[in-house]
């Protein structure tokens, strides 16, 4: 894959008092500090893969309760189940990078210095992220590309000219879909050694969420009016493109895997809109958005009376 530029906007704030003033975040730091891992040594690679069975769970994998699915050949279906395996599992790798390089912003443009030192933990953290997945899925089958929308939501958050953009696209959203389908794959994945790289990775990803809301907690409420504007507005923009539950939002290039084994592409979009569309297909379907993100939202208070309305066109219960 080529390597992308894009062009960010940064202030670096250098902090000459290094004396504790968020103690919630300097605890949270020591934590980070005693439950630090190591990709090669904690993780059983010895195990194999087990590509005969489910490696995601059949919530993730919801296409295959698809029509042109189930009238696949069983080897067929085995190989759509892997390919879509190794797709989510490449975006959730794209992710990591993309936290990895926020993160590396975060140090220099939060003002705090318990703020700075949490987040250089968290570089190491998503540094190992990206290390555990890329290794996995080259095991699993092979690395797709990033979907264009989540690229888009990325970049949207290194571009951010505000260190609370970041903090609240990355730490409060991205990392809350994270947490949510990690305990998903934790739970009800067939395959043990992905358990146990999501079981490790999960950890870390509940103390990257903590931080978010930690340090929005305090920061939301004095802010100024346009400011806190815009990042209500940053936070829905998110929502909205990953949630996929405005036509034309989400991630989509999933399904070009259906044309690797000689399926009408066209065909199975049709189906995905039509199965999205039926009431009983969704309630069937986990939703880390309503269960992980929107909650996190409300507590920070940056779902207002002014947003709310948005949200409910979205179909979130706010």
């Amino acid at each position: 894959m080529p390597v992308e530029d894009i062009v960010t906007q940064l202030t670096t704030h250098w902090q000459f008092d290094y004396e504790p003033k968020v103690k919630a975040l300097r605890d949270l730091y020591e934590v980070a500090k005693r439950e630090q891992w190591n990709v090669e040594t904690d993780i059983d690679w010895t195990l194999e893969i087990d590509k005969d069975g489910d490696i995601l769970a059949q919530e993730q994998d919801p296409t295959r309760e698809f029509d042109v699915v189930l009238a696949l050949p069983d080897d067929k279906r085995q190989q759509l189940a892997i390919s879509n395996a190794a797709w989510i599992l490449s975006q959730f790798l794209h992710g990591e990078q993309g936290a990895l390089l926020c993160c590396g912003q975060l140090i220099e443009s939060v003002p705090d210095i318990d703020g700075k030192l949490y987040a250089a933990t968290q570089v190491v953290d998503e540094a190992r992220h990206v290390e555990v997945f890329h290794k996995y899925i080259r095991r699993l089958h092979k690395v797709y590309p990033i979907d264009p929308t989540l690229q888009a939501v990325l970049n949207q958050i290194l571009e951010a000219d505000m260190w609370q953009m970041k903090c609240v696209g990355m730490q409060v959203i991205v990392e809350g879909l994270a947490m949510g389908a990690f305990k998903i794959m934790k739970e009800q994945s067939n395959d043990e050694l992905l358990r146990n790289v999501v079981e490790l990775t999960a950890q870390d990803e509940a103390r990257h969420v903590s931080y978010g809301l930690i340090y929005m907690k305090d920061e939301i409420p004095r802010m100024s009016d346009p400011d806190r504007d815009r990042v209500e507005d940053f936070a829905y923009t998110a929502v909205e493109a990953l949630s996929g539950r405005k036509p034309g939002t989400g991630m989509t290039t999933q399904t070009d895997l259906f044309g690797e084994v000689g399926l009408d592409v066209a065909a199975v979009a049709a189906e995905m809109i039509e199965k999205l569309q039926d009431p009983e297909f969704q309630a069937r379907q986990p939703d880390a958005f309503r269960d992980y993100v929107m909650p996190q939202l409300t507590r920070l208070g940056i779902i207002t009376e002014r947003t709310a309305p948005k949200y409910r066109e979205l179909g979130f219960q706010v």
